[in-house]
């Protein structure tokens, strides 16, 4: 039977090998560790932590192993704390795939429920009396982004914004866009905002 690496008590299926005689090198593990880890606290975004390790991952290479693979094993390496405890509770045997392996940490980290607050936060946003017009489009773009699956088209999303602004503020996008702010093209619109806020001078 072909070498499995760290198989025994292990979430990964048994097929899912590196290859004969084939073991993780310590620098492949260490340049996981160093660029992206996972704690599994409370506002850690794990679908950020699942994009940073794919793009970390893909300069490591190996001729006899699939990326697939290479993944799979890599990955409780990039996990710490809390979700290195979570990934040692999983059941032994029951991943075969990278996929799968992702799809087991976003039911835990990224929830239906988590998905429901964060799409609430991004429909429901409105700007503080006291947050800044910089402050308050860096939390809406902040609330985007991480909520991947908010669904909103462009338009709606510079509605959303504008509509959540001050009447100050919105007054003065309106003067800065020579028309109505939402009247523009979405890129525009956020390039509007943008250029206002590049300096902070609200």
């Amino acid at each position: 039977m072909p070498a499995i690496i760290e198989w025994l008590g292990w979430p990964y299926c048994p097929d899912c090998y590196l290859g004969n005689n084939f073991r993780l090198k310590n620098d492949m593990i260490q340049q996981v560790q160093n660029s992206c880890q996972f704690h599994g606290l409370p506002g850690d975004d794990a679908n950020k932590h699942l994009d940073k390790f794919l793009h970390v991952t893909q300069s490591i290479k190996v001729n006899v192993v699939t990326d697939d693979a290479l993944c799979l094993h890599l990955f409780s390496h990039s996990l710490t704390h809390h979700a290195t405890a979570w990934f040692d509770r999983l059941s032994r045997n029951s991943i075969n795939t990278f996929e799968h392996m992702a799809k087991m940490f976003l039911e835990k980290y990224f929830p239906p429920s988590m998905v429901t607050k964060l799409r609430n936060e991004v429909t429901n946003f409105f700007q503080h009396p006291d947050e800044s017009l910089f402050e308050a489009s860096e939390r809406y773009k902040l609330s985007i982004d991480r909520c991947p699956n908010h669904n909103m088209l462009p338009v709606t999303q510079i509605d959303t914004f504008n509509n959540g602004l001050t009447l100050r503020h919105r007054d003065t996008i309106n003067v800065a866009a020579g028309e109505t702010f939402t009247k523009r093209c979405p890129e525009e619109c956020y390039d509007l905002v943008e250029n206002m806020t590049a300096h902070h001078n609200d």
